[in-house]
């Protein structure tokens, strides 16, 4: 598949909202990209869903394919005239199997715990979801998918997402230290292809370094690698040492040496190792296995004399 190829769509709701609001949310997601949209809705009528494809279509242009469920607004034969007209092609689940659609419905599942999580955060009642319902289409955007080791915004448009909240950056570039720096300008092809700079600090696009003579620079991100160092995390060990118990005023601790403990267990495996009896290069291999098959030649030369 590509981007903006097939696309799956469903209905939410009847969520929580005011006196007078919409209840239903149009989830549609692009199945290569796992772009999500979303369009609030006050029913669930074709009518309402020929109107969210309509503005999305004017955007994007139309898909090749759409799924969706059983619902009775996406098998109306308003809706199939209208997608027949853009050559769009569908398809349904079958009924009671909801797992047919399901990633569309696990997008439901993500926008709405995105939004609870907004409006926990801005302290707003749950009645308030469609007022941070693009931010958390945002965010959801933004995220890397580990399945596709990028964002849905990078797999549907080819380019990193910008905002007033900052870009998607690796962490590495957010701390100074060393990196690798690709060299463009080698006597010899037996040179490294790299060489190792002091990252001082970075962005999305460019990088300002310094090199070993002291030499500062700016070079574009797209020519750094993080190091070995930075990328391993050593776990801390806390290393107790025993406390004495039961001991009088006065009295004289003994202590322990772990490095004279350490020097013993040396030594001990040393002198097992000399003890082991040493093979004597005289004593005979075992011969190789030779086959026993019997040699015939083929039947039909079994008329033919052969030498």
């Amino acid at each position: 598949t590509k981007p903006f190829e097939r696309l799956n769509i469903d209905f939410k709701g009847p969520l929580p909202s005011r006196s007078v609001g919409k209840r239903y949310l149009l989830t549609i997601v692009d199945e290569y990209s796992r772009f999500p949209f979303a369009y609030p809705c006050a029913d669930v009528s074709a009518t309402t869903v020929i109107d969210c494809l309509t503005n999305l279509f004017s955007i994007f242009g139309a898909p090749a394919y759409i799924h969706s469920d059983r619902g009775a607004s996406f098998m109306s034969a308003q809706l199939k005239e209208f997608l027949t007209s853009y050559g769009v092609a569908t398809s349904r689940t079958t009924a009671y199997n909801p797992q047919g659609n399901g990633q569309v419905e696990r997008y439901n599942g993500i926008i709405w715990k995105t939004i609870e999580l907004a409006l926990k955060s801005k302290e707003l009642p749950i009645t308030h979801w469609n007022d941070v319902l693009t931010e958390a289409l945002h965010s959801i955007r933004s995220l890397l998918c580990t399945s596709t080791n990028s964002t849905p915004h990078e797999r549907l448009f080819s380019h990193q997402r910008r905002s007033a909240n900052g870009d998607s950056i690796p962490s590495w570039l957010l701390k100074p230290g060393h990196v690798w720096l690709k060299r463009f300008n080698r006597n010899s092809k037996y040179e490294p292809q790299v060489e190792e700079v002091e990252l001082l600090e970075g962005n999305h696009e460019y990088a300002h370094i310094k090199y070993p003579d002291g030499r500062e620079t700016t070079v574009s991100t797209r020519h750094l690698a993080p190091t070995g160092e930075r990328q391993m995390v050593q776990p801390e060990i806390s290393q107790a040492s025993p406390q004495p118990e039961n001991f009088e005023p006065g009295e004289e601790v003994p202590f322990e040496d772990s490095n004279q403990e350490q020097n013993e267990a040396s030594n001990d495996e040393q002198d097992r190792a000399c003890s082991q009896p040493v093979p004597s290069p005289d004593q005979s291999l075992p011969s190789m296995r030779r086959s026993t098959r019997e040699r015939r030649p083929p039947a039909y030369l079994r008329d033919y004399v052969t030498s």
